[in-house]
């Protein structure tokens, strides 16, 4: 949905505005945590129902409502509900953060942080050195979910999570079959949740995997592709009901 430069267009907005009103339950799955996801759902107007950090918190962003969380079970804190914590300040550190709109909060040791992370992420600044990425997945691909969402950022969650079982957990809530889910998404943490759906949406700037066998390939981000991914759903949903004399297929 959102641009390179991290705006959500307005013709995106509206775009899903109108599948809202035909009938269409939107529900935000990311990387991001409740806090740096919150303004996007109040202005898609999707705060009742979110999951985040991949999948690892699932819940309501306008009262912060727990529906199902789990942690990394360290003892490093990084990604929490309401703020990011760092043991240090540095560009990378300091961009991530200000990309997301997160609090931070640098500690001195991680016995002065309370609870155990949603989400730890990796940053790297060299695009062309995958060897500290690698060494990681390596190390702890047998016990954690680790999963490369943009070149610079490796995210960390416990074994299991993935947006792809967040959707499946989120659409058994909603008692919505996978036969009626459709679902958007551009990079590789998105693969799983866009090859389960019925129904896969995605821009042109998404990578090539995943323009391989999405139904629908909007513009880029930058020229809110999104927008007519979201009318080309609707214009589909509306033929559906239209072929069945009616029928309400979400």
């Amino acid at each position: 949905m959102l641009t390179h430069g991290y705006d959500l267009p307005a013709k995106v907005v509206e775009a899903l505005g109108r599948l809202r009103a035909g009938g269409v339950e939107i529900v935000l799955a990311s990387a991001r945590s409740p806090q740096a996801l919150r303004p996007y759902a109040a202005r898609l107007e999707t705060l009742e129902l979110a999951a985040c950090f991949n999948g690892g918190w699932i819940g309501n962003l306008r009262t912060g409502a727990t529906i199902a969380s789990t942690t990394i079970g360290l003892t490093a804190l990084w990604y929490g509900y309401d703020r990011v914590y760092a043991s240090e300040r540095n560009p990378l550190i300091e961009h991530e953060v200000a990309v997301t709109g997160e609090s931070l909060d640098v500690v001195e040791s991680w016995d002065q942080v309370a609870g155990e992370p949603g989400k730890i992420m990796c940053v790297r600044g060299n695009a062309d050195d995958l060897s500290g990425f690698d060494a990681m997945t390596d190390a702890f691909g047998s016990r954690l979910s680790l999963i490369r969402s943009h070149w610079r950022l490796l995210e960390i969650n416990p074994k299991g999570v993935s947006k792809r079982a967040t959707i499946e957990q989120m659409s058994r809530h909603r008692s919505v079959s996978q036969e009626n889910c459709a679902a958007a998404g551009d990079a590789e943490n998105d693969v799983e949740m866009l090859r389960w759906a019925a129904v896969a949406l995605t821009v042109d700037n998404a990578i090539g995997e995943i323009k391989s066998f999405t139904d629908f390939i909007g513009p880029t981000c930058d020229e809110g592709g999104m927008a007519l991914a979201a009318d080309w759903l609707g214009a589909r949903l509306a033929g559906y009901r239209g072929e069945n004399g009616g029928e309400e297929n979400g």
